[in-house]
């Protein structure tokens, strides 16, 4: 049996995207050797092959590969499937690139300064120029494409800023507490046990499994919605009022029982929770942004 935790899920808003991409053509070299009438034409240019367009930005093959190679390797690092990186990566740049398609659009740019700035600030928490450069190296970087690569996050920063902004700092949060066991027919049993007048919080110390909350009889804390790591606890949670119990409700984490302990409907945010809730925003946005996109994508990933 694995043990879990269910405490209250973070997730950083991290900047990524693509800025619009100059179609680059690949040209043969051309002869100073003059050629005869008869002579077969030289061939003209050719496109460089494309693994997306984003509303007619081109994602060149050469830039999905590039990245497509640093996320194997970051994820072989950590012994993760490497598997998974050609359809993340594709996503990936298809979501940069109308983020910075956005930020074009209201104007948003990236001063040289901005830029120094924040070159200065990378290298001095690697550990300088020398730590900088083998960084470079094992994430298969030229020092063009990392002050590149820099750049295109600022922007996309810029653009996300309000986006993150527009989260408050208070919400409507309960404080519940939670049984978790593997079984259902375990689940009833204490149900029972708890309508027949049970401790919760005893019997939470006794048979619950997730980790986080068991020592502390169950207690999950304070939370919003949208920022508890499984959705139907936090349902359950918010549909009862303070002093009650729910039925037994089957999670991917296995059977629960829910009690609702207390309810304010504009608590401060925990930090965590406040993260966790941009996230939200972040992502809801991101997909808005998709789902007006015109994507074409030319390869498999």
């Amino acid at each position: 049996m694995v043990l879990v935790g269910l405490a209250a899920c973070k997730a950083s808003p991290t900047a990524t995207s693509t800025i619009p991409l100059t179609l680059t053509l690949v040209v043969s070299t051309a002869t100073h050797t003059p050629l005869p009438a008869s002579a077969t034409p030289l061939p003209t240019a050719t496109p460089e092959p494309l693994a997306a367009l984003v509303n007619g930005e081109a994602i060149t093959l050469t830039t999905y590969e590039r990245e497509l190679a640093r996320c194997q390797a970051g994820l072989t690092n950590v012994g993760a499937d490497p598997e998974e990186c050609a359809a993340r990566v594709l996503q990936s740049l298809s979501e940069q690139a109308v983020v910075e398609q956005s930020a074009t659009a209201a104007g948003l740019t990236v001063s040289d300064s901005e830029l120094e700035n924040a070159l200065t600030n990378i290298i001095s928490q690697q550990g300088g120029p020398q730590a900088q450069a083998a960084w470079l190296a094992a994430n298969l970087y030229s020092d063009d494409e990392f002050r590149e690569a820099v750049r295109r996050e600022l922007l996309r920063a810029k653009a996300a800023a309000p986006i993150l902004a527009s989260v408050p700092p208070t919400a409507e949060q309960v404080r519940a507490q939670m049984i978790l066991v593997a079984d259902e027919a375990t689940a009833q049993n204490l149900l029972a046990q708890l309508q027949a007048g049970a401790d919760f919080a005893s019997l939470a110390v006794q048979f619950s499994l997730d980790l986080s909350s068991r020592a502390a009889g169950g207690d999950l804390g304070w939370f919003a919605r949208g920022t508890l790591t499984v959705p139907e606890v936090e349902e359950a949670a918010f549909a009862l009022p303070p002093g009650e119990t729910s039925g037994v409700i089957q999670t991917m984490l296995g059977y629960g029982i829910v009690q609702t302990l207390e309810r304010d409907p504009a608590r401060n945010l925990s930090p965590s929770a406040e993260q966790a809730l941009k996230a939200r925003a972040y992502q809801a946005w991101i997909e808005r942004l998709t789902a007006e996109a015109d994507v074409q994508t030319f390869i498999s990933p």
